[in-house]
């Protein structure tokens, strides 16, 4: 499938109404927040110029210098709530995690491990280029090798059948795959090979990236999708 189609009809809910709301409270947000952030600096040079040349013999009295340092906290804390405000403002307005709501129950290909129950198991991968030989490493859920496939270096996916090194059914569990590409005997970065998995959730990271939690319990950012099934 190809994932450009499907995400542009995914990833943009409300359509441009929507979208040109939260641009415009972005914006004014913004705006306010600027001339906060204005006052604040103002304010601190006043306060500073204001100790520089107090008179010794008349120093200021404690209690309104006690005052303006509070009026100085109230100004930060204003200039911290706009922002967090903003932050609330874009994830109930259909921000980027909402745009990926669509994507809850469907399958995404990424660079995680694959839930194996006896199933073959197929791995996007990607040889680096001016590869004439690339070789599948398969590790179970500890990191301990279970096997080695040869892959094409023009292969773009292979299958694992689920067997182990001597041929036998590897057990049900969870498996990381990896990449080793070789030009003749010099080795070439290596890759993680890509698996399907079902979204479960969707969640805004601490940086404000969008981030998939997947049925295997592990999570990838958005950046990291190659396919979506």
């Amino acid at each position: 499938m190809d994932l450009t189609s499907t995400t542009t009809a995914t990833t943009a809910p409300g359509g441009a109404t929507a979208s040109a709301t939260r641009t415009a409270a972005g914006t004014a947000t913004s705006a306010a927040s600027g001339a906060l952030t204005a006052d604040f600096d103002t304010f601190l040079k006043l306060l500073t110029t204001q100790m520089k040349y107090q008179d010794p013999l008349q120093p200021m009295d404690s209690t309104e210098f006690v005052a303006q340092l509070a009026s100085f906290s109230a100004v930060e804390q204003q200039i911290g709530s706009n922002t967090r405000l903003d932050s609330i403002l874009a994830a109930l307005g259909g921000g980027a995690a909402g745009g990926f709501a669509d994507w809850i129950g469907r399958e995404v290909q990424a660079p995680t491990s694959a839930a194996f129950t006896g199933d073959p198991v197929e791995i996007g991968v990607t040889p680096e280029a001016g590869a004439d030989r690339a070789v599948l490493v398969v590790r179970n859920d500890f990191g301990a090798e279970v096997t080695r496939l040869g892959v094409d270096p023009a292969a773009t996916s292979v299958t694992w059948d689920g067997t182990d090194a001597q041929g036998a059914t590897a057990a049900s569990g969870s498996y990381g795959f990896t990449l080793e590409s070789y030009s003749g005997d010099v080795p070439l970065p290596t890759t993680e090979g890509r698996v399907f998995s079902t979204v479960t959730e969707v969640r805004r990271g601490a940086a404000g990236e969008t981030e998939l939690v997947l049925a295997t319990g592990d999570m990838v950012s958005a950046g990291e999708i190659t396919a979506l099934r």
